[in-house]
């Protein structure tokens, strides 16, 4: 976040896990449909909005179903009649919606999903990574990953102004990573509603009519469907402009922004770049300044949005860097990590050839912290190209520096 609160304004903040931040920005948001179903850690989020629906401080419709599917099949035909939907997932139920998410995605239809990660089994975790958003990457589903609570709350907000506009009219998932930020609480400010409520006007666009019934989701010639992909596409490509709008007016109305699709850090004159997002772009900021201190130009850029990916802001980040540090927490098996597969298309699509090392770390909950992250960047700089072709694995390919 680029503005920091001052002392004033953080006393009058109050004390939030990241799973009530979700629910107090589908709150402020006045979501009107809820289908739920119970997982962990994301069940918390789901209790908060029963009690702001039971005490009648959110005026909407909860659904309890079967199923993390039946609860986005309910999400489908709520979007369709035009009301403003959110649901509550993670891990094995994020994968399990998987059929509709597609349907979601493919009908426009601007629902937002709160995705508190967690690592997919087989073996069993109950501790994050980000292992479950990455794998549906190609949902067609925008995608945020969020790096502090308070983060969590405003890009709720923002996701429903983004899913929602003419030029995007996709579902949008927020991500933030389980234990760490959904059961960690730091000092959040709440807009007002009425400032929210002027952020962010519910445009109702209702696909279901009683009076006039019509067909969805019929049978398609080759043409229709590859018209359908093409403007789906193009949806996701407007997207970007979109987000870094929503981000600089919620500047303007909030006093915070959040870097539109990525925040760069300290990036001037940076000859290393680190490359990460979530929760761990937190430590990864205090090792730039460590390795700054100890005369080594480093920077940063966190990736807020992986879908759309931030290419231009990771030119511009990276332009005169000679090596690339990405940390990814997720792994896509046979390929390496996601965000470094996005960043070697980027850069080498754009002329750029510095040498870029492709870390795996943190799944399943691995702790990685500052010093973990000082060591990958050291062992990244002592490493020739050939030995970055394949994705380095942190715990195990540092080297003896600093083990």
């Amino acid at each position: 976040m680029t503005a920091l609160h001052p002392p004033a304004a953080i006393r009058a903040a109050r004390l939030m896990d990241g799973n009530l931040a979700a629910a107090w920005g589908a709150r402020l948001a006045r979501a009107e449909v809820l289908p739920m179903y119970p997982i962990t850690p994301a069940y918390p989020a789901m209790e908060h909005l029963t009690g702001f629906v039971e005490r009648g401080e959110l005026k909407a419709r909860f659904i309890r179903v079967e199923s993390d599917h039946s609860a986005m099949a309910a999400c489908v035909g709520a979007a369709l009649t035009g009301a403003r939907t959110f649901t509550v997932t993670s891990s094995q139920g994020l994968a399990y919606m998987s059929e509709v998410l597609h349907q979601a995605s493919g009908l426009r239809l601007p629902i937002v999903m709160a995705v508190v990660n967690r690592a997919l089994h087989a073996p069993h975790s109950r501790w994050p990574d980000h292992g479950d958003a990455i794998s549906q990457e190609s949902s067609g589903w925008l995608q945020f990953f969020c790096e502090t609570v308070q983060e969590v709350l405003d890009t709720t907000i923002q996701a429903f102004r983004i899913a929602q506009d003419e030029r995007v009219q996709l579902p949008v998932m927020v991500n933030y990573e389980g234990y760490i930020l959904s059961h960690a609480r730091e000092p959040v400010h709440v807009p007002d509603q009425a400032e929210v409520d002027a952020f962010l006007p519910l445009i109702r666009r209702r696909h279901l009519d009683v009076d006039n019934p019509l067909a969805i989701n019929a049978a398609s010639n080759t043409e229709v469907y590859w018209g359908y992909k093409y403007n789906q596409h193009r949806a996701m490509g407007a997207a970007r402009e979109v987000i870094r709008e929503v981000d600089a007016d919620f500047r303007r109305r909030f006093g915070r922004e959040w870097g539109g699709l990525a925040e760069a850090y300290r990036t001037e004159g940076a000859r290393t770049l680190v490359v990460t997002m979530g929760s761990m772009a937190a430590s990864a900021r205090v090792a730039v300044d460590r390795l700054r201190d100890a005369g080594r130009p480093a920077g940063l850029l966190k990736v807020r949005a992986f879908r759309p990916f931030p290419a231009d802001e990771l030119v511009a980040a990276a332009a005169g860097a000679d090596l690339v540090v990405v940390i990814d927490r997720n792994i896509v098996y046979g390929a390496g990590g996601a965000v470094a597969r996005e960043v070697k298309g980027a850069l080498w699509g754009a002329g750029l050839r510095p040498r870029i090392a492709g870390w795996i770390a943190g799944l399943g909950g691995q702790d990685v912290g500052v010093e973990g992250i000082e060591r990958m960047v050291r062992a990244s700089e002592a490493k020739d190209a050939d030995a970055l072709r394949e994705p380095l694995w942190y715990g195990l390919d540092e080297g003896g520096e600093g083990q």
